[in-house]
């Protein structure tokens, strides 16, 4: 009877353990955070964006959340210091057409590509640009974005 009694015990603690992991993100979870980044980065930026736009964007990501730009090689790390630098750039774009945004999805990471077409406010002319990105946006198990890593396409 003992020995019953401490196997049943050791059963209800390895069901409690794995109950206490946390789930893994859904794929569909993961995809529609990513589209929902694509769209809100460049909503963000143009004249109608807004601080409630960026905030919105933030709130997918984990507060020690880190950026990371490899063309610059500039590193970024936690929401508050994100959310000061996007502040900087509200009304920033202007016209922007962008394509479907094709995405990969993997354990925990979405590898997004698009190619958009906008004008940029530089030295108050507006200058149209074209731009190739590829974006890795990477998953916390809680589903909040943890890392985002863009390149040039």
């Amino acid at each position: 009877m003992r020995h019953l009694a401490s196997a049943l015990a050791g059963v209800v603690l390895a069901v409690r353990a794995v109950s206490a992991q946390p789930a893994e993100p859904t794929e569909a979870h993961m995809r529609t955070v990513a589209e929902r980044i694509v769209a809100l980065e460049a909503s963000r930026q143009e004249a109608t964006g807004t601080v409630a736009t960026i905030d919105s964007l933030l709130s997918m990501y984990s507060d020690s959340v880190v950026y990371e730009d490899a063309e610059s090689g500039s590193v970024v790390r936690g929401k508050g210091t994100i959310r000061k630098l996007m502040l900087q750039y509200l009304g920033s774009i202007r016209r922007v057409a962008a394509s479907s945004a094709r995405m990969m999805v993997g354990r925990r990471v979405v590898v997004v590509e698009t190619a958009t077409r906008m004008e940029i406010l530089q030295a108050r002319t507006w200058v149209p640009v074209s731009r190739n990105q590829i974006r890795v946006i990477e998953f916390g198990a809680d589903g909040l974005v943890r890392r985002i890593l863009d390149y040039p396409g």
